[in-house]
């Protein structure tokens, strides 16, 4: 139990360490077009991850601050503090403007093309990745689809080898087999449906 516990926590870990990648690269990103407000990063992001993925400001400004202090981004203070009514964040918080350094550019183009960790947080690190297509040359975005799909295809055929007589699933009663079937058919009808758009994306680039 302590070595599947050791995996949980080390999963966890990385998935956090993969979601901190993607945050990064979202406001380096957005930075890249020009001034924003940290509340409005926030909430561009928050709107992007969907209605059940809910931002939260200890997890956006501990990223902002780090990033300031590693001389990517740059901050300007405003001199004014809006009620919280008029804008969407923290009561009293002072409104500060962020722009983008030169070193951030860099650090933005290195996040944008190294290849993504397979963890949990790939998928999500992908869909930030397409919003900055436009920053890469043709060759790049091939790679990065390629990257994907490689990432995606690995794991249609494990689940698909659920569904084999040479999966261990093969030998349980069933009931408990279908039930597993059940989910694996959801699981895969997903992965086969973004593989599907991938492939089309990759011929347009062709195209």
């Amino acid at each position: 139990m302590a070595g599947r516990a050791d995996t949980w926590r080390g999963d966890d870990v990385a998935h956090a360490e993969g979601r901190n990648v993607a945050f990064e690269l979202f406001i380096l990103g957005e930075l890249m077009d020009g001034i924003y407000h940290g509340y409005l990063l926030r909430d561009i992001l928050t709107r992007m991850l969907g209605p059940y993925r809910q931002i939260s400001w200890a997890a956006i400004y501990p990223l902002i601050h780090r990033l300031e202090r590693q001389g990517f981004i740059t901050r300007e203070e405003e001199g004014q503090t809006k009620s919280p009514t008029e804008d969407p964040q923290p009561p009293g918080r002072q409104r500060y403007a962020y722009g983008i350094t030169a070193a951030g550019r860099q650090r933005f183009y290195a996040l944008l093309t190294q290849p993504g960790k397979r963890n949990g947080a790939y998928r999500e690190l992908f869909a930030i990745k397409l919003l900055y297509l436009n920053y890469l040359t043709l060759v790049q975005r091939r790679a990065l689809f390629a990257e994907c799909l490689e990432y995606l295809t690995r794991q249609r055929d494990h689940l698909r080898h659920v569904f084999t007589a040479q999966s261990t699933t093969a030998m349980l009663p069933d009931i408990q087999r279908e039930q597993i079937f059940r989910m694996m058919r959801f699981r895969l009808s997903s992965v086969e449906a973004e593989i599907a758009w991938l492939e089309e994306e990759m011929d347009h680039l062709e195209g």
